[in-house]
């Protein structure tokens, strides 16, 4: 069955004189359906009853009537009129109050009532029998021709009469005059899953500069109060909108972030504005730079925090498992493409390249497939997945700027950079170059090389290949010898 939902904007007395008993009332409202939707030209049903001394006291006078609302789903009929069912209207003796007036409906024009709604008969009535009434009490007067009076939950106040091409809505708890029934301020989605920002946020840091901005849709140019909105899951956080117009159409909210997260993760903002809620999710990072670790062979490496994950920000130096099993160092060139078991050069067999580029390791040392379930990297991290790599790369923004952001600023290590060069990341990538085929080592100054763990067939693995110019994922033969970086766990 649909419900009628209805707004009862006005009592207004019938033209009699101040002397005498109201002999009819005016009654208007607005009547809706369950789904909120104007019930326009059509036959309603209504009973009337008036309740004496409270909201569900007993009935002195029911009635009833089936009225057409008008093109803006308006309901006008006349209390003291109607079909009675019991009691006399005008016998009513109003200094005996209060009365109310229960309103019950039937959208579909019969008998099938529910109820709408019940509301107090204020001083009008009394003040139209004055002689036996105690207090005389006034209503709002309005200005123009077409104003209407509604209760405020204190007072009767005026709503003075739209405009052409404006409806009769319900804005606030308050019947409002609006341009397509939506009210003034409102949108008609507000979408935070689009959330995009300006600035990151690291966790324990005061946050300065950072802004979120979430669509929208469906503004229709009314004035919106703003909001401040704490942060929960990540607390220590405000997310504060400003006050301003919506406007006519799409457009983007901007919120400041301000505060200093408590922890890393996921700082939630419970945002709703214009009629329209969603949660607005925002990640905290950890701070750029991670404490420094050691490997089995006590070599101090800086560590760095990037999105989620916390890397080691320089090239694996190690030439032991960390269970202390020694790797072989194979310097033979003409063995070097003859081996299935792991093994580490260093670049062009010079020891210095160690200290700035780090060893060159075949896959074979570093997945636990082939090197015995064996780990190369420091206790409590272990060589990324090709997933892994995919992973920051993703949180950097892809392949396309990602690279500038993990490659080392400066021509000092690289034979030269490009403007988008920024190391944003602290990845601090350099061009180690590889050991590839029959021995032959190239790339170092123009291109670094680090394995991933994951195999791409019985001969091939995964690895990213970093340039000047370019970042991208790639995979090739397995005894190749390329530079590690190791994860954390």
């Amino acid at each position: 069955m649909i419900k009628s939902n209805i707004i009862i904007f006005n009592l207004l007395l019938s033209l009699i004189s101040f002397s005498q008993v109201p002999n009819k009332i005016s009654f208007q409202t607005v009547v809706r359906n369950s789904l909120g939707k104007l019930v326009i030209s059509k036959n309603i049903g209504v009973r009337l009853s008036v309740l004496k001394t409270t909201a569900t006291g007993t009935s002195v006078y029911v009635e009833q009537h089936t009225k057409t609302s008008n093109t803006n789903g308006l309901l006008t009929l006349e209390v003291g009129s109607g079909s009675v069912v019991t009691g006399t209207f005008s016998t009513i003796d109003w200094s005996q109050g209060p009365y109310f007036l229960k309103t019950e409906m039937d959208v579909n024009g019969g008998t099938n009532y529910t109820i709408s709604g019940v509301t107090e008969f204020v001083s009008v009535p009394y003040a139209m029998n004055s002689k036996t009434s105690d207090a005389v009490k006034t209503v709002a007067n309005g200005a123009n021709v077409g104003d209407m009076n509604y209760w405020n939950g204190t007072t009767w106040v005026p709503l003075y009469k739209g405009i052409q091409g404006q409806t009769l809505t319900f804005c606030d708890g308050k019947p409002t005059w609006a341009f397509g029934g939506v009210c003034p301020g409102t949108i008609s989605s507000l979408n935070c899953s689009s959330v995009t920002n300006s600035g990151t946020l690291l966790a324990n840091s005061v946050s300065g500069g950072v802004t979120s901005f979430i669509s929208y849709t469906g503004g229709n140019g009314g004035v919106h109060n703003g909001q401040v909105v704490t942060s929960t899951g990540v607390t220590g956080l405000t997310a504060t909108l400003t006050s301003g117009t919506f406007a006519n159409g799409n457009d983007t909210l901007s919120y400041a972030i301000t505060g200093k997260p408590n922890t890393s993760g996921i700082a939630n903002f419970a945002i709703n504005i214009g009629g329209k809620a969603c949660v607005m999710a925002l990640t905290v990072n950890k701070a750029p730079n991670g404490p420094n670790i050691s490997d089995i062979d006590g070599n101090i490496y800086k560590t760095v925090y990037i999105g989620t994950q916390q890397w080691m920000g320089e090239n694996l130096k190690t030439a032991k498992y960390n269970d202390g099993t020694l790797i072989p160092n194979v310097s033979d060139n003409s063995q070097w493409s003859n081996l299935t078991t792991g093994a580490w050069a260093y670049y062009n067999n010079v020891a210095s390249n160690n200290s700035k580029y780090g060893k060159l390791y075949n896959w074979y040392a570093v997945s636990p497939i082939t090197n015995g379930n064996k780990n190369i990297c420091p206790a409590g991290w272990h060589v990324p997945t090709d997933t892994e790599w995919t992973v920051l790369i993703s949180y950097l923004g892809g392949e396309a700027i990602a690279g500038g952001k993990m490659r080392e600023v400066g021509t000092i290590n690289w034979s030269w950079n490009t403007p988008e060069t920024s190391n944003s990341s602290l990845f601090t990538g350099l061009p180690g170059g590889e050991l590839s085929s029959k021995g032959f080592y190239v790339g170092i100054g123009n291109s670094g090389l680090w394995w991933s763990s994951s195999q791409a067939s019985t001969y091939d693995a995964y690895y990213l290949y970093l340039d000047s110019y370019s970042l991208s994922k790639n995979s090739n033969y397995k005894y190749y010898g390329r530079s590690v970086r190791c994860l954390k766990d």
